[in-house]
């Protein structure tokens, strides 16, 4: 092994140990989002003050474009607020059922701007207004209107079938043709 290419290891190693010490210690992974007003960029469910990246459809929906002050990060949670009513919720990623870090989830829920649904046909606004899926919605438009599907069970939003957990033990599957709601089958 040449001495730069042992150096690059030593290196790549440190930052390794530095993050895994960052998560134990429960600093936050994504420190530079705490106390930062951002909107949330699709529907949740929050059931007693928590939402699970399983994605389950049980409690109340937080809506998407609702403004929310993220109040802490860490490896497996975010904590936020709802501006306009000061609901707190945490979001706590099951990494075996999203496939994601944090900071993936983040990025999934939350960004500076509001979410643009104008470029959605007026059908499927109202959908995710009201946090359903319909017959004939875009994949983009299920997304915002239920979020992601748990990666554990529908590998990739690619494919043609999704499957949703409407509560802890009941599924449905909605099925896609040519990028579009072809059936819900529970």
């Amino acid at each position: 092994m040449t001495r730069s290419v042992r150096i690059l290891s030593v290196a790549v190693l440190a930052i390794l140990l530095g993050a895994c010490a960052a998560v134990k210690s429960g600093k936050s992974p994504i420190p530079e989002v705490e106390g930062k007003t951002v909107h949330t960029q699709l529907n949740f469910w929050v059931l007693e003050g928590e939402h699970e990246t399983t994605n389950y459809h049980m409690g109340s929906m937080i809506p998407v474009n609702a403004e929310v002050r993220i109040v802490d990060t860490t490896g497996t949670t975010i904590t936020g607020e709802v501006v306009d009513n000061g609901r707190r919720f945490a979001i706590i990623n099951v990494a075996e059922y999203s496939k994601e870090d944090i900071e993936g989830i983040y990025n999934r829920y939350f960004d500076g701007s509001p979410r643009d649904l104008g470029r959605f046909r007026a059908a499927e606004q109202e959908a995710i207004k009201a946090g359903e899926i319909e017959k004939g919605m875009s994949k983009d438009a299920v997304l915002v209107a239920r979020g992601y599907p748990p990666a554990h069970r529908t590998a990739s939003t690619e494919m043609n079938s999704w499957r949703y957990w409407k509560g802890r033990h009941n599924t449905m599957v909605v099925r896609f043709e040519n990028g579009r709601v072809a059936s819900i089958t529970e």
